[in-house]
């Protein structure tokens, strides 16, 4: 707690708050400029921080500002990921509501407890898919294996589905807060009735760990959520549900525009 001096008379404290102005101007000529100085300082940063949110894209900034240190700019960090890559789709939209098995991806790296990891990720696509509304029933297979195409193809017919969604973590990497994450995963999904593949995309993200950057006139940091994982998986699921979404309900075709009679 800052130390409180105990209440003085109006006319005693301007004596010795004069007596203490002039001995400080006398013993620092440079010490009494410096809170004139901090206020074009501040508004320069000011004037930055629409630069600094700029270069920071997609996420939101902020800023701390405190007079007696350096300005701190806290950027939200995000996913990195291009488009999903689509290697085989349909050529013409379905003509029904369709329905789908979601079971567990298979985990193609090496890593301690691959399962785990291949349902945590399909739990996640799954349920980002069910938000999203890509088809009017989702059913997910917790307690199926991992994706085995033939094995996943009996399962989907015993339970009455028209569509295996299936899959593979290619890599993954969980870096937490202090490191880089990264996430790749391949997607299938097959028509039950007739056995043929319909859909094969691959997606991928990463959220990079950034480090402090010190400048003359302000600090920039960023700021990771408390899963980045999450964040990752959450992302890429939804760029891949919105691929299928669009093949399920195509925009309209834009009419041709006419030149006017007169």
């Amino acid at each position: 707690m800052p130390f409180m001096p105990s209440p003085a008379s109006p006319a005693t404290s301007a004596t010795a708050s004069g007596a203490a102005s002039a001995a400080t101007s006398e013993a620092h000529p440079g010490r009494c400029a410096r809170p004139s100085l901090r206020l074009p300082l501040l508004a320069l940063c000011l004037l930055l921080l629409p630069l600094v949110m700029s270069c920071s894209s997609p996420p939101k900034a902020g800023v701390y500002i405190d007079l007696a240190s350096q300005p701190i700019f806290y950027m939200d960090d995000w996913v990195r990921r291009g488009n999903p890559q689509v290697s085989v789709r349909p050529a013409t939209p379905p003509n029904r509501r369709l329905t789908a098995l979601f079971v567990p991806f298979r985990v193609t790296q090496q890593m301690e407890k691959p399962s785990v990891v291949g349902l945590e990720v399909s739990r996640q696509i799954w349920q980002t898919w069910l938000s999203e509304k890509v088809f009017p029933v989702i059913e997910f297979a917790e307690n199926a294996p991992p994706y085995r195409r033939d094995l996943a193809m009996q399962m989907a017919a015993q339970r009455g589905a028209q569509l295996l969604i299936g899959g593979y973590v290619t890599h993954y990497v969980n870096g937490g807060t202090s490191g880089d994450t990264t996430l790749s995963v391949s997607l299938e999904i097959w028509d039950v009735n007739t056995g043929q593949m319909i859909w094969a995309m691959g997606h991928a993200g990463v959220m990079e760990h950034q480090f402090a950057n010190d400048f003359i006139l302000f600090s920039a940091k960023a700021r990771k959520p408390s899963d980045p994982m999450w964040a990752v998986t959450q992302t890429v699921s939804w760029d891949m549900a919105q691929e299928i979404k669009l093949w399920i309900d195509p925009p309209a075709p834009k009419g041709l525009s006419k030149e006017p009679a007169f």
